[in-house]
């Protein structure tokens, strides 16, 4: 590949920052993996490389995000029981895998689909680590600390609401466009190639 083709390489599509660790390492580490690949995922459906290929990164995402989602389901359940709090975390990670399928046989074209799951992606990632995964921590180490379920929620309510929650939207906000123009600007750029 030329230099641009090398620079373009590097462009992540979903750009990690220590911001998104949510303090348990395991669960930070899956959530590495989950953006390494779906950026994989990115750059392969951008690339001219066989829809066969991209599928399979898709499947392995899918395959992953299991793996990291049952993770993080014993975490959340050794803390918490059979909690609301808990049941809701799992019926969130089943609706991410609903989201997915109702993409993929949506009938559009694959570019469509592709645009349609990459905006899914990012959005969905930067919402659920960022405001799911780490709500979900910060009341697993106020519990570890002695806080009642009730209280240790109430805690962490107190510490996202107001302005985090508006930090967090308008962040959301931010990576969605963001993931968007590179996605975008990679897809012209191997045009142009």
């Amino acid at each position: 590949m030329s230099g641009s083709g090398d620079a373009l390489a590097s462009l992540e599509f979903f750009p990690w920052s220590r911001h998104f660790e949510v303090g348990i390492e395991e669960i930070d580490e899956q959530h590495k993996m989950l953006v390494k690949i779906v950026n994989r995922l990115v750059w392969h459906s951008v690339s001219d490389v066989p829809q066969s290929r991209v599928d399979q990164i898709l499947d392995e995402l899918l395959s992953y995000a299991n793996y990291h989602f049952t993770s993080e389901e014993r975490i959340w359940n050794s803390a918490f029981g059979d909690a609301t709090i808990a049941r809701n975390h799992h019926d969130s990670h089943q609706m991410f895998f609903a989201q997915i399928q109702t993409l993929r046989s949506s009938g559009q074209s694959k570019g469509q689909i592709m645009s349609d799951l990459f905006d899914f992606l990012a959005r969905w990632l930067a919402f659920h680590i960022l405001e799911s995964d780490r709500r979900m921590a910060m009341t697993v180490k106020a519990v570890e600390q002695g806080a009642s379920l009730d209280e240790a929620r109430k805690q962490v309510d107190d510490q996202l609401g107001g302005s985090g929650g508006e930090l967090i939207s308008a962040l959301l906000e931010v990576y969605s466009k963001l993931s968007s123009s590179t996605a975008q600007l990679m897809r012209e750029n191997l045009t142009r190639e």
